[in-house]
């Protein structure tokens, strides 16, 4: 996927809409695409998230509870695995699992958040966002 594709993907996302041209260009050189066919898992619960997340390029992923339920479905321009980021123990919280063939753009936070100090910010307030989500569901 080039770049110019990969920066209309990211404007389209609420995280990455406000970052100037310099700021896409960090993140996709420091992006990792990873590809996961249908049904294999992305994230698991309890793990550590090695302070990863990803945003969906392509295809979708359910959110899927301990025992099984599907809590959400997620498609492209959405953003996953953020919410272990502001845990202390850096432990994912749900499964992710591909429901179709899927296409990640994945990043380690170490790596940008010293160069895009803002999207830090940005991160954790969507982490907290998705956390009260989940409870009033």
């Amino acid at each position: 996927m080039d770049a110019q594709t990969l920066k209309t993907i990211l404007r389209k996302n609420d995280l990455f809409n406000t970052l100037h041209d310099d700021e896409l260009d960090v993140l996709i050189e420091n992006g990792s695409i990873r590809e996961f066919l249908r049904g294999k898992i992305i994230y698991m619960k309890g793990e550590k998230s090695n302070d990863t997340f990803c945003l969906i390029l392509s295809g979708s992923v359910n959110i899927v509870a301990a025992g099984g339920d599907i809590l959400k479905e997620m498609g492209s321009g959405e953003v996953i695995g953020e919410i272990a980021l502001s845990d202390p123990h850096h432990i994912r919280t749900v499964n992710v699992i591909a429901k179709e063939p899927t296409l990640v753009l994945e990043w380690n936070v170490n790596h940008i958040k010293g160069k895009i100090p803002v999207l830090w910010k940005k991160l954790l307030k969507l982490a907290w966002k998705n956390i009260r989500n989940y409870y009033e569901e």
